[in-house]
Formats: C-alpha cells, sequence, structure tokens
C-alpha cells in the first residue's frame, strides 16, 4: 500500500466511526480532521466534502462484499455443497463483521436522499448475485443440481444466508458472532438450499 492509498483508508475509516458514531448530519469534516489527524489540506485533497467521504465509503464497502465472494468462489472445491459452503462462509465472515454492519446502517439511512442505494447495490450485491448465479448455472449444467432459472436460485440461495443472522445483526439485537456460528450458519443454508435445488448428485444428505 502506497502512502496515499494508506492515507486514503486512514481517512475512510475516521470518517466511518465519526459517521457511525455523531451521525452523518451532525458530523462534520472538522470532525474527521481532528480524529485522523491530519491537516484540513490534506484531507480535501482527497474528499472535497463528507458527501463525497460518504459515497466512497459506501462504494468502497460494496466492491469489498463482492471481493470476498470472487475469491470465495476462485478457490472454492469440487463438488456443490462443498463449494457452496466455502463460499457461504467467507461471505458470512466479510458480511456480519461489525465494520461491515456499521457501513450498511449509514448507507441505509442516507441512501433515500440519493442514488446511493441503487450504485451500491448495482456495485455489491448485483454483482454477487451475478457471480452466484454462474457458480449455479455451472452446476446445473452437470447435473448437481436441478434445472431452474440461476438468477433466481442465486437470490434465494444469498437470502438464505442472511436468512439466521442478518437483521439481527444489523440493528444489534444479538452481539457478535464467532467464527463456528457462522459455519454452522453457512452449512444449514446450502442444506435448505439444496434440499430445493439439489439433484441426486448433490448428495445423499440432500
Amino acid at each position: 500500500m502506497t502512502k496515499s492509498e494508506a492515507r486514503r483508508t486512514a481517512i475512510l475509516r475516521t470518517a466511518t466511526e465519526v459517521f457511525h458514531e455523531a451521525g452523518f448530519d451532525r458530523a462534520s469534516m472538522s470532525d474527521i480532521c481532528n480524529r485522523v489527524g491530519y491537516s484540513k489540506a490534506t484531507v480535501y485533497a482527497y474528499f472535497k466534502s463528507k458527501e463525497e467521504l460518504l459515497v466512497a465509503i459506501a462504494l468502497d464497502a460494496a466492491e469489498a462484499e463482492y471481493a470476498a465472494v470472487h475469491a470465495a468462489l476462485a478457490d472454492s472445491p469440487a463438488g456443490i455443497r462443498a463449494a457452496l459452503e466455502h463460499v457461504g462462509r467467507r461471505y458470512l465472515a466479510f458480511a456480519c463483521a461489525p465494520e461491515t454492519l456499521a457501513t450498511r446502517r449509514l448507507v441505509l439511512a442516507e441512501a433515500a436522499r440519493s442514488r446511493l442505494g441503487n450504485q451500491c447495490y448495482d456495485l455489491g450485491p448485483g454483482r454477487v448475485i451475478a457471480a452466484l448465479a454462474a457458480l449455479l448455472h455451472g452446476a446445473m449444467d452437470d447435473g448437481e443440481l436441478v434445472e431452474a432459472g440461476s438468477e433466481l436460485a442465486a437470490r434465494h440461495l444469498k437470502a438464505l444466508f442472511d436468512a439466521e443472522w442478518g437483521e439481527r445483526l444489523l440493528f444489534q439485537a444479538i452481539e457478535a458472532l464467532g467464527p463456528e456460528q457462522l459455519e454452522a450458519s453457512a452449512e444449514r443454508a446450502v442444506g435448505v438450499f439444496l434440499a430445493a435445488y439439489g439433484a441426486s448428485k448433490a448428495g445423499a444428505a440432500t
């Protein structure tokens, strides 16, 4: 990471903290400058306003969501059950991380004011759905899954990954989860998915 990239990352991380603590409306660029320890000139060289900061935070988070799933797909094991469990574990580790949830709360609170929500969806969840659909389409062609619309199947799969913890964590109804809980949740989600979409080759457990 270059010095410039490190500064940008530090500014974004600090802005996320300030926005989360004070609320976007009450937070100021001065608050962010004071917290991060850079001069106003330095911060403004990267971001001209707190609105620009919010957009960058949101789009970086959306890109990170896709990157987590893309990386998991790239090194997923053979066999649709094992592959989906692997992807599910990696997705949940990202989606349920405290920093991810804090950013998501921030974006949801401000999305109605602009097209930020659409941009974030297209860059993050939309691409995740497309990547999952490609995996599922291949499994359907191989006979591991029943023939069905791969995009709809991908939406069902992602919804199952989010089902147990997503809303409760987002609304802070429960505390952060451990890796064992997330792994078990991913396995249960895949089990339900394969009960609906699994063909005989998907394994006797379906």
